[in-house]
């Protein structure tokens, strides 16, 4: 069972949160900073809760847990009043947070989410320590990337920040990254699916390297992947696509190829009334790749933001 530590100095809070979680976690309580850190030293939860007030840094806690247990994910709970949560959150390296009053369904799902996101992360780097070995068996290791079933967290990940961004005002941004040419490269190898899983597997490594921990990234077909970045606007979506391809462009496995980036924004506060899906962003990003790729390649496309619409609604497309 996933074991939780709840660290808040509020005894009804606390215990608010034991029943929101029971039956779906083990939980521990610490009402101090330090007994939080003796907790985590002597045995690591899988997710740390702990409240920011003025009371009890969570801010610090959240720091520390970095130190001492980097896979742990850790979810900040902030004031009502607090209009700057989302980016306080962000620039601590929080996985994710809450605001007060904290509901039970808003709780549940954002653990589902950290815990979602803590798990894709280990195996990106299982997959990455396994295509690591050029031959199993006498075949070329394979590098599989997601499945289907990735593909689905992944909308309602981008849904429920696409939510967050509406109530809190920040933009969000979906890049479609597209090795060119990436069949013509490994027609001309003599272990043609060897390179392509090598290749695949330098392109994981070198995203993770450009993307922050709140990013998230899946792939998508044999040579795409999609990228969704929170609380990113055109222009810091711009210099993500940048890298990438400054990066990428870089692998030894890739050598002679080139990257195309299709970039989609949705700012509420330059659309505030705009029909916001998954589907919808897919769409554009694609539009914009295709224009990168028509022009010749190598090169990165943003998409219009599109005006608003008469209805205010989010559909997962």
């Amino acid at each position: 069972m996933t074991r939780v530590l709840v660290a808040e100095p509020s005894a009804p809070i606390s215990a608010a949160l034991r029943r929101f979680l029971q039956g779906v976690a083990e939980v521990q309580v610490a009402h101090y900073v330090d007994e939080a850190v003796q907790l985590i030293r002597a045995r690591p939860p899988d997710v740390v809760i702990a409240a920011v007030s003025g009371t009890f840094d969570g801010e610090a806690l959240c720091a520390q847990v970095r130190r001492l247990a980097p896979t742990t994910a850790v979810i900040l709970v902030y004031p009502a009043d607090d209009e700057k949560a989302p980016e306080r959150a962000l620039s601590q390296g929080a996985d994710s947070f809450l605001v007060v009053p904290l509901k039970k369904p808003a709780v549940l799902a954002t653990l589902q989410v950290v815990l979602k996101v803590r798990e894709l992360r280990e195996r990106v780097a299982t997959l990455e320590e396994a295509t690591t070995v050029p031959v199993v068996q006498g075949k070329a290791a394979a590098a599989t990337g997601f499945n289907t079933g990735d593909e689905a967290f992944f909308k309602k990940f981008l849904l429920l920040e696409i939510k967050r961004s509406k109530r809190y005002q920040y933009p969000v941004a979906l890049l479609m990254v597209c090795l060119d040419k990436l069949g013509e490269l490994v027609a001309k190898d003599k272990a043609p699916d060897f390179q392509r899983a090598s290749i695949r597997a330098e392109v994981l490594t070198s995203i993770g390297t450009v993307i922050r921990e709140v990013d998230l990234a899946i792939s998508f077909g044999d040579d795409k992947y999609l990228l969704f970045l929170p609380h990113t606007g055109r222009p810091g979506s711009h210099e993500v696509a940048e890298r990438l391809v400054k990066h990428v462009g870089k692998l030894p496995s890739f050598k002679g190829g080139s990257v195309s980036v299709g970039v989609a924004c949705h700012d509420p506060k330059h659309a505030p009334k705009a029909t916001v899906s998954y589907g919808a962003l897919v769409r554009e990003a694609s539009i914009a790749l295709k224009k990168a790729q028509a022009a010749g390649g190598n090169r990165i496309e943003v998409q219009p933001m599109p005006a608003s619409a008469k209805r205010n609604r989010i559909s997962i497309g």
